[in-house]
């Protein structure tokens, strides 16, 4: 009789790991439909698309912190300009970098919150572990208000977003 109970909980557990590693995939094989995985593939994005190292004017640092806060929290981007986005993460647990738009970002975190513990795989967003940093290369081919934020369950809702603001370059008058 003390074997069923352990049975049991062992059956209990492989059911909740392998719903668990479904969810992840789920995530990322929807991810992989709705954005590209690969820096080579240039899939646009409402905001822009994956841009190409030898073509980035700048690196612009980005701090993520325990604070639930992006420092900064506003970037001002020209319009077809290609930067690398320097994510540091100065905490002690795991913050996320993800663009897009509004709409994008509520669907996006909703997701998150049915299937906790996904793990991000595509070009426009990043997770980085405590003390580690990463890099997202972008090119912002369209102008636009476009937004950033943490999308773990709780950092965005605690105010861990950001702004981007593309502008329009403007030929000089001749």
């Amino acid at each position: 009789m003390t074997f069923m109970p352990l049975r049991a909980t062992a059956w209990a557990l492989a059911v909740s790991a392998a719903l668990g590693i479904s969810n992840a995939s789920a995530h990322d094989s929807k991810q992989a439909a709705a954005h590209s995985t690969h820096s080579d593939t240039a899939q646009s994005e409402p905001f822009g698309q994956p841009g190409m190292s030898k073509n980035v004017a700048r690196t612009i640092a980005i701090t993520l912190s325990d604070t639930m806060r992006f420092m900064p929290d506003k970037l001002s981007i020209k319009q077809g300009e290609t930067v690398r986005l320097r994510i540091t993460n100065a905490g002690k647990i795991p913050h996320e970098f993800v663009l897009g738009t509004k709409e994008e970002l509520a669907e996006h975190a909703q997701m998150m919150r049915q299937m906790l513990g996904m793990i991000h795989n595509d070009a426009s967003s990043v997770q980085v572990a405590p003390g580690k940093s990463a890099d997202i290369v972008w090119q912002f081919s369209k102008s636009g208000n476009f937004l950033f934020a943490c999308l773990i369950p709780g950092h965005r809702e605690s105010g861990m977003e950001g702004s981007v603001t593309v502008s329009v370059t403007k030929s000089p008058a001749r």
